[in-house]
């Protein structure tokens, strides 16, 4: 049986130190990716945050890939689509469904966590964790509970601990994170093992500009308030998670709780190539690096060429005067003299064409490195015709897309982990509103004394690229599109099924996307009266007419005289007063 170091028994470190242990030898792995990582993000920065100016990063093509492949990922809060096979909860998990929708968008998910996730995974790993941040305690039932809100953390990679023995992270027996606490708050938090909660480091009150100008010294030291260092932890076999100090503290489990809900980690970790045998995979900045290092090599001499470059003229001895005359003259001036000759201008320096040749080279290596083409970043082509430009658009996505498989389902991860939690919170108390085509908006409230069934009952789906946005001429385009080439041409198998194509909220949708603010002044719909069809029976042909029941011809029936209008009249009049508001006092409206 596979055994970790953990669980050695015959170690005489105890449970508590071999954890500080194996989390200062994960970080002893990963020292190498760690400075990767911030190499990267050193390009990506290009000097900003850097004293002084400089310009040896003419060309950012780590920023160029971050700005064309973090878009198709993300760009706004994803939409939840709660579905149950179960009949009699369908109307509940269309209830869940608002609460958990009106509950993303009040995290502002996409901003606070999608985003910066999805960033961070470019240049390492986007890491998160989920958990409820508990601020106040209510009495329920005669029972006093923890309360809180669900809550999303992103965790960087030199702050997150994996297990440094796992070949991958199938193989996991822990995993955390490490974080400050205010040393005072602390001592509170942990009030069994206050005295063992000491500060990270003294404070000092020396703000001079050597102190701030050492990039070796402790910025800790300039806190606030005393910080001090903790390390939650994982364990994947007994769903629990426990509190430390990193090593050089006294090793010592300072809180041991056990996760509520699916026997899952609280943390999600998003990863693009993994290398065999190793849990850190690749990030797709590290196969753009060497291209930007090349470009920028290249670019910077051609700068220095082009910004050396010099015309000079010549001019021999005598005509040194004229050679001046000729320096200080103006487009177009007169200068008479009696002979030009002995007077040449000359052109020295300048860039090298081989430059520009090697960086087209350098450029289409990084296009075709991964996703990375002009066309996905909305940049021209140099395709010929269209269908070149949409096999390279189909190529491109192809990569594309199999990043946003492994970005959904990490992103779907999150979402369940919330809609637990909320499902769970017994103080949950969410007022929604219920848009009804045709009838106006339903009140519903999301509640624990409303639940039915169990959490297991109803499978949570974020919709397929709900995160992306689309311009609304983006918009008006794909719908014109789906109008002309679905809707129209299967109109009369879909009116057969009773279904109708409601062209006038269509043309609003249409206009509002095209920016026509005052289009419902110009377009107007009415809706058309009820005329009940007279019954008609057609006489067999081949038939005499009797003498007594003679055709008087089509009259002119201008007053409703003929029977048949008569009761035409009669049923529209009947059918318009039952369309029609009827006021309290029975009159119609």
């Amino acid at each position: 049986a596979y055994s970790h170091l953990i669980h050695e028994q015959n170690n005489k470190l105890s449970f508590p130190a071999r954890l500080q242990k194996l989390v200062k030898l994960w970080y002893t792995m990963n020292e190498a990716p760690f400075q990767h990582q911030q190499i990267l993000l050193r390009l990506w920065a290009s000097g900003f945050f850097d004293k002084g100016y400089g310009r040896e990063h003419l060309i950012n093509l780590i920023d160029r890939g971050v700005g064309t492949i973090v878009p198709f990922l993300v760009e706004g809060d994803p939409k939840v689509m709660v579905e149950t096979l179960v009949g009699n909860y369908k109307a509940w998990a269309y209830t869940t469904q608002l609460a958990l929708n009106f509950f993303i968008q009040q995290m502002e998910l996409a901003d606070t966590v999608l985003i910066q996730a999805a960033i961070n995974s470019m240049f390492g790993a986007g890491i998160t964790r989920t958990f409820t941040e508990y601020d106040r305690r209510v009495t329920l039932e005669d029972e006093v509970i923890k309360a809180g809100r669900p809550t999303v953390k992103v965790i960087h990679d030199t702050d997150y601990v994996g297990d440094p023995i796992a070949r991958d992270r199938e193989d996991f027996a822990f995993e955390g994170d490490i974080y400050k606490l205010p040393t005072e708050y602390a001592k509170e938090l942990f009030s069994k093992h206050a005295d063992l909660i000491l500060p990270d480091c003294k404070l000092i009150g020396d703000y001079s500009p050597k102190k701030i100008s050492d990039p070796n010294f402790n910025r800790n030291k300039w806190s606030l308030r005393d910080q001090t260092t903790f390390i939650d932890i994982y364990l994947f076999d007994e769903n629990r998670t426990v509190t430390i100090m990193p090593e050089g503290h006294t090793a010592k489990i300072l809180r041991s709780v056990e996760e509520d809900g699916p026997k899952v980690s609280p943390y999600d970790y998003l990863g693009y190539k993994y290398f065999p045998g190793h849990p850190v995979p690749i990030p797709p900045a590290w196969f753009w690096h060497d291209s930007d290092v090349s470009m920028n090599t290249v670019a910077k001499t051609g700068r220095e060429q082009a910004e050396a470059q010099k015309n000079l003229i010549l001019t021999e001895a005598p005509n040194k005067k004229l050679g001046e005359q000729v320096t200080n003259a103006k487009n177009m001036d007169v200068l008479q003299v009696k002979d030009s000759q002995g007077i040449q201008q000359i052109s020295l320096g300048g860039m090298n064409p081989e430059n520009a040749n090697w960086m087209a080279f350098v450029e289409s290596v990084f296009d075709k490195s991964g996703g990375t083409e002009p066309i996905m970043r909305g940049a021209g082509t140099n395709s010929p015709t269209l269908g070149q430009d949409q096999m390279l658009h189909q190529n491109a996505s192809r990569i594309i897309n199999n990043m946003y498989t492994r970005y959904h389902r990490f992103q779907t991860s999150i979402l369940k982990k919330l809609a637990w939690r909320i499902w769970t919170d017994p103080t949950v108390y969410i007022p929604l509103i219920h848009e009804v085509p045709g009838v106006g908006t339903l009140p519903k409230i999301f509640s624990q004394a409303d639940k039915v069934g169990e959490f297991y009952d109803f499978v949570f789906k974020i919709i397929p690229y709900s995160t992306q946005r689309m311009s609304p001429e983006v918009k008006y385009q794909r719908m014109m599109q789906f109008a002309s080439q679905w809707v129209l041409p299967t109109m009369p198998l879909a009116a057969q099924q009773g279904a109708e194509f409601n062209i006038p909220e269509a043309t609003n949708k249409m206009a509002a996307y095209l920016g026509f603010d005052d289009w419902n002044q110009l377009y107007r719909t009415a809706v058309p009266g009820q005329l009940d069809v007279v019954p008609y029976t057609m006489a067999k042909s081949g038939q005499k007419r009797p003498e007594s029941n003679k055709s008087p011809g089509q009259g002119n029936d201008s007053f409703g005289a003929l029977v048949g209008s008569r009761e035409a009249n009669s049923s529209s009049k009947q059918g318009q007063l039952a369309m029609s508001p009827v006021s309290a006092s029975g009159g119609v409206k």
